[in-house]
């Protein structure tokens, strides 16, 4: 399912393929219907981060289709600042919940980081909130609670400005595709 995810997803990108989303509309359905009974039985963090992933390709929710799993599995995505343009990890995971522009997974805790700021989920709502609440009702609570990191807040730590992270990732897939 994950591989399909990862194939649908991509085809939503131009490439001359035409619309593969309508030309196999039933085998899409029925794909979504067998990631959904996934969720509900899959114990393993990054497996499930992978289905929610496909989940959202096979509905073809753009960009979070493939971008989602990549930064809870990795417990990082990088982004720009909205600023100034610097390089950021938002690090969501063991190591903490930061930003930093400095690289931290080969430091020894000497580089600059902000703490991230958690939506709250009462106050999440969109994509946001469907995820953080599939994930508490599935009995992910490590998934639903880096959901508050993925849709909360962070600040730069070379200007100070603050954004929100989702922006940033989405808009750097944006970019990018």
């Amino acid at each position: 399912m994950n591989l399909a995810g990862a194939i649908l997803a991509g085809s939503d990108q131009p490439h001359g393929a035409g619309d593969v989303r309508a030309q196999h509309a039933a085998e899409v359905e029925t794909l979504l219907v067998a990631v959904n009974e996934h969720l509900r039985t899959s114990s393993d963090r990054n497996d499930y981060a992978y289905l929610l992933e496909s989940m959202l390709s096979f509905e073809g929710v753009v960009g979070w289709g493939e971008d989602l799993a990549w930064g809870l599995v990795n417990e990082e995505y990088e982004v720009s600042c909205p600023s100034c343009e610097a390089a950021l990890f938002i690090v969501i995971g063991e190591r903490g919940f930061f930003s930093t522009s400095g690289d931290y997974a080969l430091s020894e805790d000497d580089v600059e980081t902000t703490p991230l700021r958690p939506a709250s989920p009462a106050a999440m709502d969109g994509i946001g909130r469907r995820l953080h609440d599939i994930a508490l009702a599935d009995g992910h609570q490590d998934v639903a609670s880096a959901m508050t990191y993925v849709f909360g807040d962070a600040t730069c730590p070379d200007c100070e400005t603050g954004f929100s992270v989702a922006d940033r990732v989405s808009a750097d897939w944006s970019a990018t595709h």
